[in-house]
């Protein structure tokens, strides 16, 4: 059975009886407050038995609503039912979805359903919106949020540089000669030099570099404070690639970069 159906369909008219009997229990309580503010007692003693009544039909709603919610199979619906809903639900909200159940990427979250637990997990946080459109929409109130937090571009080109740099300089070490300016590094090695400790990489995650790598392109910033460009390469190995978004939404599968004295990244 689909969710939204189980939910407020199955569920529906408990749902609105409760929010019935909310009302009437609120109207009764103000009802009480009034004649016991003004000394109505015989008034306070008829409301006190309304309330008595609504708040019992409540009770009794509520038993019959909790012992619905188990009848609902969560298991057999994430792994039959909740892809189709989920990836409608991103379209709706301009999210693009790669991979398949159970594990998908929704630029820069990964996002992985637990059928049998009953959750699901955006960065490894632990969720329970098992409706799509709601956790749609928090993929897109999150995504939001990123967008709104300071980006110094100017200052990540930088750091991409000073971690290539000393990546270079290792490698001229250890293999003996003398690599030229502009010999690519791959982007793995990049994130590792940036993330050395365990505690860094929790912090700062591959898809949040990613993500970095991203509003370079949306900022336009690819020089760094010495005048070195820097340029990206491509690579068919799905498993040494980052996907990165440049600023018109386009999907590039990047493997290494390099700093080079001039050259388009694009």
């Amino acid at each position: 059975m689909n969710l939204d159906h189980f939910l407020d369909h199955e569920l529906g008219e408990e749902r609105r009886e409760l929010l019935e009997k909310k009302r009437q229990a609120s109207a009764h309580q103000a009802k009480l407050e009034r004649a016991l503010r003004d000394g109505d007692l015989e008034q306070a003693q008829r409301t006190i038995g309304w309330l008595e009544a609504a708040l019992a039909k409540q009770q009794e709603t509520l038993a019959a609503l909790k012992g619905k919610l188990p009848g609902f199979d969560v298991a057999t619906y994430l792994r039959e039912e909740f892809e189709a809903g989920f990836l409608a639900a991103c379209q709706s909200h301009g999210l693009k979805v790669t991979g398949s159940f159970p594990a998908y990427e929704v630029f820069p979250f990964r996002v992985r359903v637990f059928p049998e637990r009953g959750t699901i997990e955006v960065n490894e946080r632990v969720l329970r919106l098992l409706r799509p459109r709601a956790l749609a929409g928090y993929l897109k109130a999150a995504r939001d949020r990123l967008y709104r937090e300071n980006f110094n571009a100017a200052k990540f080109v930088n750091t991409l540089a000073r971690a290539y740099d000393t990546l270079l300089a290792v490698r001229r070490a250890e293999q003996g000669i003398d690599l030229p300016p502009g010999t690519d590094i791959p982007l793995h090695d990049i994130y590792e030099q940036l993330t050395l400790l365990p505690a860094h990489k929790r912090q700062y995650p591959r898809n949040m570099f990613a993500f970095d790598l991203h509003r370079l392109f949306v900022a336009d910033v690819f020089t760094t404070s010495d005048g070195r460009r820097l340029e990206f390469g491509d690579t068919r190995q799905r498993g040494k690639a980052v996907v990165v978004y440049d600023a018109q939404g386009r999907e590039h599968r990047f493997g290494s970069l390099r700093f080079t004295a001039g050259g388009d990244s694009r």
